[in-house]
């Protein structure tokens, strides 16, 4: 998984955002996540992060976690945020973490 990481594009669907995530800063190498209204609640609390900023988290985690489970969700074209955490362990604590380090 590329160290460099952006949303490309955000929009609201059915009670969930949608992410063109790219990856290493190529324009042809990108993915397509969904984060759940429900998900972004669960790992932004208080609402003080973007979706954004959330969906850039749980991408991190992926890109930290290759060994434990992140590089198949780190290379699929298209995956829901909730993925994470059957396939990472302690990913919730991971994301909420990461997200407590931005300003």
């Amino acid at each position: 998984m590329p160290a460099s990481l952006e949303v490309a594009t955000e929009r609201e669907g059915n009670a969930c955002w949608i992410f063109q995530i790219r990856r290493g800063g190529e324009s042809t190498n990108q993915c397509e996540m969904t984060l759940a209204w429900a998900d972004y609640d669960w790992w932004s609390p208080t609402g003080r992060h973007t979706p954004s900023e959330v969906a850039l988290a749980v991408m991190g985690v992926i890109a930290a976690t290759q060994a434990d489970g992140g590089a198949a969700i780190g290379a699929a074209d298209r995956f829901d945020a909730s993925t994470i955490r059957r396939r990472i362990p302690g990913a919730d604590a991971l994301i909420i973490a990461r997200l407590a380090r931005r300003p």
